[in-house]
């Protein structure tokens, strides 16, 4: 049986390989585990993965291959790798970060694959509650807020947070969780100050095109935009030097009824996103336009 796991959500996808390994093992007498990833190995291995699949006999019911990174290989190789597994009957699992969706592999794999999504919205505000059991709803805004869909930096920062306190409160993660800063996050706010269009919607495209969730860029604006608030009205900023002398220069370019106005506009699109009255990505592409 042939199992295909990937997606940007390594988190989860790393958790689910780990649950089907663990499940062979619980089923088998004797596990026979075979892990070969690509990266690690280099194309001249990929004889290495030949001889595991064929080394398996049609007795040996109890062996696993694991194999990650698959699509590191160049198409001709990739295809001999298909004609490989069409005739395979034993539990194989694939895994691997940003497939190809163009190739024949992937369209081989497909039809058994399990995709793993950066989790976004309410899917990831229950994913922050079933981990942390008690924490309050404005302790997880501001934890998506700092952190965004990085369930490995999420689930790190919330152990944290539960060894110092059972109940997890919006106090406890201003006082131990830090922001996650992208300085291209600045850059954009800097195109906008200089009224430079073109440049904040390539950038804009730059970050969806990594496949970054929207919801975080959004989450970054309002971050940053509420710092611009603060540091306009002559309020201190508890936060890295670096951080406080770009956006005391990015105030510049605003002033306060400008900066509110602004605020209170992305506020708008989260509410609106949220409840699915509007698409975040066209919301944000207008904000950035319209600005």
């Amino acid at each position: 049986m042939i199992t295909f796991l990937y997606g940007l959500d390594i988190y989860r996808s790393r958790q689910e390989l780990r649950r089907l390994i663990q499940e062979k093992k619980s089923n088998s007498d004797y596990l026979d585990f075979i892990r070969i990833d690509i990266n690690d190995k280099g194309i001249d291995f990929f004889e290495e993965i030949s001889k595991s699949i064929n080394s398996i006999s049609m007795f040996d019911n109890n062996k696993l291959i694991v194999i990650e990174n698959i699509f590191s290989f160049d198409k001709e190789a990739q295809e001999e790798f298909i004609e490989k597994l069409k005739n395979f009957d034993k539990d194989l699992i694939v895994w691997d970060e940003k497939p190809d969706l163009r190739t024949k592999l992937f369209k081989f794999l497909e039809p058994n694959s399990k995709k793993f999504d950066l989790l976004k919205g309410s899917e990831l505000r229950n994913w922050i509650k079933d981990y942390s059991k008690d924490i309050e709803s404005s302790a997880i805004d501001l934890l998506i807020e700092y952190v965004g869909s990085d369930l490995w930096r999420m689930s790190n920062e919330i152990d944290k947070l539960l060894n110092y306190t059972k109940k997890i409160e919006k106090k406890d993660v201003e006082l131990l969780v830090k922001p996650e800063f992208d300085l291209n996050i600045f850059n954009m706010v800097d195109a906008l100050g200089d009224k430079d269009k073109k440049k904040a919607i390539s950038l804009f495209k730059k970050h969806l095109d990594k496949g970054e969730d929207p919801f975080y860029l959004l989450s970054m604006f309002i971050y940053q935009f509420r710092n611009l608030i603060k540091v306009r009205s002559g309020g201190k900023l508890d936060l890295h030097p670096f951080v406080i002398k770009k956006t005391q220069h990015q105030a510049r370019n605003f002033d306060v009824d400008e900066l509110k106005k602004i605020y209170h506009s992305l506020l708008i699109i989260d509410f609106d996103s949220k409840i699915g009255k509007t698409d975040i990505k066209t919301a944000l592409e207008m904000f950035v336009v319209g600005l």
